[in-house]
Formats: structure tokens, sequence, C-alpha cells
């Protein structure tokens, strides 16, 4: 799935949301950002994480933010202007444009899932981590993701479309034994759950069902029958039978 007009707008709104808020939350504590070090964010999007990132290093260090969406980093730069060590560019992080043992860590939230060659990748990350550096994925076991209220038949045709939306729709169950072979050790998980109980426009649950129909309708599902599904998540809210939960997994590690 490429994050592009429609698409990428819908993420920065999803970002925006409270769940979000808390996810960032909950990886600036793993990360711990120490004053002067030097950590790159691949996939940094509208760059909210970026920044917060970029605030605790302070002037001296680097918060290098990369994504392969120009529209992405057309925000973070906006977003991130006043932060002098925030540093965003397009890249893609099959190659990254930095030489090897550089950074003291590395995040990557809801990016990794999206790359065909995954153990590539975190080979990449690990050729530009110094020894010791940190790296924190968050990334979603989409199989755990539960819908309550609306048709089940109705659920079950965008969800199955949404299988598909991601290389490796489950990557937290793969992503330890790949962390393993390209050089990183000390692998631990850490869950960070998604639970909404209402549906409105400062849930995940809102936002990710209409990026959810989007892609389905990109994928050839009718846009009748995507706003059908929209339709009746609202219906369920308004007749409080709405339940939405998934559990996102950050697994941390460390370059050996």
């Amino acid at each position: 799935m490429e994050f592009i007009g429609e698409i990428a707008t819908i993420q920065q709104r999803l970002a925006a949301c409270h769940e979000m808020a808390a996810r960032r939350h909950a990886v600036l504590q793993e990360l711990a950002p120490r004053r002067g070090e030097r950590v790159i964010e691949v996939g940094c999007g509208a760059g909210l994480l970026l920044r917060d990132i970029g605030l605790a290093l302070g002037p001296h260090g680097l918060a290098a933010g990369v994504d392969v969406s120009a529209d992405q980093i057309a925000v973070a730069t906006k977003e991130c202007a006043e932060v002098p060590a925030v540093k965003p560019m397009v890249c893609d992080i099959a190659k990254l444009d930095y030489p090897d043992s550089v950074f003291d860590a590395a995040v990557a939230v809801q990016v990794v899932e999206y790359i065909e060659d995954a153990p590539g990748a975190l080979a990449e990350l690990r050729r530009v981590l110094k020894p010791g550096g940190r790296f924190h994925c968050l990334a979603t076991n989409w199989d755990s993701a539960f819908w309550h209220g609306p048709d089940e038949a109705l659920t079950a045709e965008i969800t199955d479309v949404w299988d598909s939306h991601a290389a490796w729709p489950n990557l937290p169950a793969r992503l330890p034994p790949m962390l393993a072979r390209v050089g990183f050790g000390h692998i631990r998980t850490l869950p960070v759950p998604i639970v909404n109980p209402n549906l409105h426009e400062n849930t995940f649950a809102w936002w990710i069902a209409r990026l959810m129909a989007a892609y389905a309708v990109e994928r050839g599902v009718s846009q009748a029958r995507a706003t059908e599904w929209l339709n009746a998540l609202d219906a369920a809210e308004a007749d409080g039978e709405f339940f939405f939960s998934s559990v996102p997994i950050l697994t941390t590690a460390v370059a050996t």
C-alpha cells in the first residue's frame, strides 16, 4: 500500500488520534533518547514522533527522518520546522543514504511490515547502527484485530481485502528470528493494545476504518459497498453495539 494522495491524508489524521498519541508515548519511553544522540526514524510519516525525538535530543543531536513518500516528508518538514535536530528526507529504507555505524538508535513504527524484503531492510538498519545501538519496531498482528457491531459478512469482505495491504501482516510473530539473523540480540516484546468501545473522530477505529475502506476501493470493492460498511459501523455505535480492539507489538533489540 502506498501512503500517497487520499490514503496519505487519512494516515495523517489517523496519526493525530488519541491512541496514536499514546502509542508515540510508549515508543518514546522505550527509546529513551539522550541529548546529543543520533537517531533515525524510518517511515517517519507526518513527523509527529520525529518531532518529539528531536526535542528530546536537543540542538546538538540528530533526528533523521526518512520516508519514501514525498507527500509525507513535506508534512514532516513543516511539522518539525522549529526543531533544529530534525532532518527529514525522502529516502528508501532499502538503501539508506548514511554511512555504517552512525546512529545510536533506530525507530520504525508500522513500517517494516510493508516492505517485501523485510530481512534486507532490517540488515540495512543494522548497518547504520553503532554496535550497542537500539532498535525499536512497532507493528501489528493484523489477525488479532477485532471488529464488533456491523454485519459480519460485510466486515469480512473489507477485512479480507485489508489482509493484502501489507507484505507481512503479522510481522511481530516473525520479527525476533529475523532480527537475530541480521545481527541483533537482547530481543524483547511489549504489547501496546488498542481498545475502542466507542467510535468517533478521535479514535483509532474511526480512521483505520476509513483507511481500510479507501484501500478496499483501490482493490476493486465498490465505493457503495465500502460506504455501506462505514455506515454500518456508525449505526453500531449509535445502537451501543460497537467495539474494536487490536494489539500492536513493540519489539526492541540491540545491535550486537
